[in-house]
């Protein structure tokens, strides 16, 4: 494992400063030792750290900006959740139908981290905008201002995609207005969330993530796809139809992004010394060894925490181009071995189990393994780590874990970074919206045969309905980019939910997840609505 990563992210040596007027718990009074209005924001040095402080929020445990993404993954049939704690966002008790007000996990903590970010932002931009020092230019203070921007954008469409209605600030709340404001309407959020962007993209560069000069913060093109990628959100009707004249408006923001190319390989924006290098990384969350470190190898890989289900095994085509269920490629298992056989160290299950490996996308190689032998694509003695954990489904994890031949344990940390934005989300979206607006034509094609042809699939040809298209496309948004946090997010704006419901791994019969029409939009927190004494609302549909 890469103990220290290529380059130093200057951004991060100052973390965890706070200086909003609002401690990290979401609204309460400052801690003791918070710096006080009068010694701070005197000089630019604060500024920088108050901004850093912003920035290093998103690692606030357990990490549901960050370090636990893979674990919505957990509320999709991409995979099942071993363990039911809010280190992992309580994502079994949220999959299995346990969903009120006091669920906790990602229900609480999404909207409790949010908030933190938006008024340590909306206090540095209130404090930039009176700031009379010398040792600051105004450039200085439009990117920082900028920056800010981007972050309540981010943290909005977070809001917005997960809660029907919430609160909408724009200042700095603090003892005698905290609880004050009510929930806003959606498109009020949504407007905020677009202004915001377009503040950000006005005012930061336009260089690449990985140049010296921006590396670590937000920039212009990273801004442009996570706009888009809101956006594309709320380009459905309820009924999950595609809307025409939002999905065109997307398009031409997508093909402003430049610089950007894919990296060799997927697998490439998730090793840790080769993320500095990848041509494809927009924005991440980035660690530092040994100050600063996260967990994924021991949740993700010796805890098995998310286990991949044979549902998604079964995504990943064969390498001429067909869906497994449809190649002449396809090495069919006996069904009978492998059923409710997840944790099995049978050498004739494992054997059964190898043959759906066989002649696939090189994806499902990057991406998962299974009956406990770790086969990391780096190593090609094939001598990898032997790990011990139950896999209830018979699958575990790669994409997200780094290469080793010992098994991770309570002292192993990572400090690979946290992939938010990348290019091939670009393309996707491009080929996504494209389709929508214009049908099947040659730049959809191109968007997304560009993301096939780097894992060696051959391209899709013209000829093909709208509707084939748009399933094609949701495979390769699947196959690609599973365990980075997105199946949930697709699921919902496809309005394809529903489809979880009852949904079961034939290894894992008795784990079966519940949705409901309701759970469309997590509640808000009760413990929110109790401080609020009125002023918020519960969503009615948790009343």
């Amino acid at each position: 494992m890469t103990i220290m990563k290529k380059g130093l992210y200057i951004l991060f040596a100052v973390l965890l400063a706070t200086v909003s007027s609002c401690s990290d718990d979401f609204l309460q009074k400052d801690p003791t030792g918070t710096p006080s209005e009068s010694s701070f924001w005197q000089r630019k040095s604060d500024f920088e750290s108050a901004l850093a402080g912003v920035y290093s929020y998103v690692y606030s445990w357990p990490g549901v900006l960050s370090e636990i993404q893979a674990c919505y993954d957990g509320l999709t049939d991409n995979a099942n959740t071993q363990y039911d704690e809010s280190t992992y966002g309580n994502s079994k008790t949220i999959a299995t139908g346990d969903l009120d007000p006091n669920t906790g996990g990602f229900v609480t903590y999404i909207y409790n981290n949010c908030y933190v970010i938006i008024n340590r932002a909306n206090t540095l931009m209130e404090h930039l905008a009176s700031y009379k020092g010398t040792d600051m230019t105004e450039a200085e203070k439009s990117r920082m201002m900028a920056e800010c921007k981007a972050w309540r954008g981010y943290c909005y469409a977070w809001l917005y995609q997960c809660y029907r209605q919430v609160p909408l600030v724009t200042s700095t709340l603090n003892l005698d207005n905290m609880y004050t404001v009510p929930k806003a309407s959606r498109d009020e959020i949504l407007n905020q969330i677009l202004s915001d962007y377009n503040d950000a993209i006005a005012g930061l560069s336009d260089a690449t993530y990985n140049s010296s000069d921006v590396s670590g913060h937000f920039t212009a093109g990273a801004v442009k796809a996570l706009k888009a990628r809101v956006l594309l959100f709320n380009a459905y009707d309820d009924s999950g139809n595609a809307i025409t004249s939002k999905m065109q408006e997307i398009v031409p923001i997508l093909e402003s992004i430049k610089g950007y190319s894919l990296a060799e390989t997927v697998r490439d924006n998730f090793i840790s010394s080769k993320q500095t290098s990848s041509p494809e990384i927009m924005f991440s969350c980035r660690y530092l060894a040994p100050n600063l470190t996260n967990d994924l190898d021991l949740y993700f890989g010796n805890w098995a925490v998310e286990c991949p289900t044979r549902d998604l095994v079964d995504a990943f085509e064969c390498t001429d181009g067909l869906s497994w269920d449809k190649s002449p490629l396809a090495v069919h298992p006996d069904e009978s071995l492998l059923a409710a056989k997840g944790v099995s160290r049978d050498p004739a299950v494992q054997a059964e189990r190898e043959k759906l490996f066989k002649n696939r996308d090189s994806r499902l190689f990057q991406s998962l393994y299974h009956s406990g032998i770790l086969a990391f694509p780096e190593y090609a003695d094939n001598s990898d780590a032997t790990y011990t954990t139950s896999f209830t489904t018979g699958f575990n994890m790669t994409k997200l874990v780094q290469p080793t031949k010992s098994m991770p344990d309570y002292s192993t940390v990572s400090d690979a970074d946290i992939v938010l934005v990348r290019y091939a989300h670009v393309l996707l979206m491009l080929a996504e919206a494209e389709n929508e607006a214009n049908g099947p034509t040659e730049k959809a094609l191109a968007a997304i045969n560009k993301v096939r042809e780097r894992s060696g699939q051959p391209d899709i040809q013209a000829g093909i309905t709208q509707a084939q298209l748009r399933e094609r496309i949701r495979n390769e948004w699947r196959v690609e980019t599973c365990f980075e946090g997105l199946r949930y997010f697709q699921l919902k704006r496809w309005h394809l939910m529903d489809k979880i419901n009852n949904f079961a791994d034939p290894a894992q019969p008795t784990y079966v997840k519940v949705y409901k029409p309701a759970f469309y939009f997590f509640p808000i927190p009760q413990t929110e609505i109790d401080k609020a004494g009125g002023v918020l609302e519960q969503d009615p549909n948790y009343k």
